[in-house]
């Protein structure tokens, strides 16, 4: 029975395996060149004792054979070797290039990096919205509300007839031309109220009134106790009025609207039928200033 050499029966299990040298080099971490000394018995080639058998029992390993049968194997060819062929340990330099090659990180870079770093970022964007407090999904919801309440606005315009906002509006001032108007009759589209105004004067029935261009705010209050509050919508005078308890309006304004409330209020605010936080408190009242409140 011929026995194959040890370089022979690992080459011809590489290739059985379907393996390649680079393959073989990128899984051990041992170089293309010592490997191939390794298959071709070329002792002479290969580095010191100790790192050569590392490299038997790594090659031995990655092609699933036993790696104390192959440093057997090994032990008997290296007593075989001719005398006049002695063994020569490599220079310096050639020692500490196999040092490195054991030791060698994979050329590619791992998926895993660019995940934690994708990570990190995503870290750091979600604690600079808890830290400003902005919440990215209300801020696009309003927006997309806003941008859906503008085209149907302009689809009306379209059509050559005046908003029913404003029809109604103006229908409510001119039925009360001689009455002193009652300060959130204008406020509210669905039924009067009965709020009273301490500073309201008849001619201020159409403060509530956008001056030009399309509305893009609407504002309604819940007042759960009678408050009294400041207001004043886009370029109208600033008018105080006095709420009862269970009371509820409705604003309108295009650029601006800014609402003075007492500190310890409870009246409930929405913007575009969205549930508004009020802000935290100055001294002895409480000032919501739309957008610019948006934007905090």
């Amino acid at each position: 029975m011929v026995t194959l050499p040890l370089g022979e029966l690992l080459r011809e299990t590489r290739i059985k395996q379907g393996l390649d040298i680079e393959s073989v080099a990128e899984g051990t971490r041992i170089s293309p060149k010592n490997l191939q000394a390794i298959e071709d018995g070329n002792f002479a080639a290969l580095p010191a004792e100790v790192f050569t058998r590392g490299f038997y029992t790594l090659y031995a390993r990655h092609l699933a054979l036993d790696p104390k049968e192959i440093l057997t194997l090994y032990a008997q060819e290296r007593k075989i070797l001719p005398k006049e062929t002695p063994y020569k340990t490599p220079p310096p330099n050639r020692l500490a290039e196999n040092m490195k090659n054991l030791a060698d990180r994979p050329s590619s870079l791992p998926f895993a990096y660019f995940g934690f770093v994708l990570l990190l970022l995503l870290s750091f964007g979600a604690f600079l919205c808890w830290y400003f407090s902005w919440n990215p999904a209300s801020y696009l919801s309003i927006k997309l509300r806003s941008f859906d309440a503008i085209q149907q606005v302009e689809q009306v315009k379209s059509q050559g007839s005046q908003p029913v906002v404003l029809q109604s509006i103006f229908a409510l001032a001119q039925s009360r031309k001689t009455t002193p108007a009652h300060p959130t009759d204008l406020m509210s589209l669905s039924s009067p109220s009965t709020a009273t105004a301490a500073t309201t004067q008849p001619d201020e029935r159409l403060g509530n009134l956008p001056s030009s261009g399309i509305t893009k705010y609407h504002v309604n209050a819940v007042f759960q106790e009678e408050t009294m509050i400041s207001l004043t919508i886009d370029d109208t005078p600033l008018r105080t009025m006095t709420f009862q308890e269970g009371e509820q309006v409705s604003w309108r304004a295009v650029e601006k609207l800014t609402i003075t409330l007492p500190v310890n209020t409870r009246t409930k605010i929405s913007l575009n039928q969205i549930p508004l936080e009020l802000p935290k408190p100055d001294k002895n009242h409480i000032t919501l200033t739309i957008p610019e409140y948006l934007l905090r």
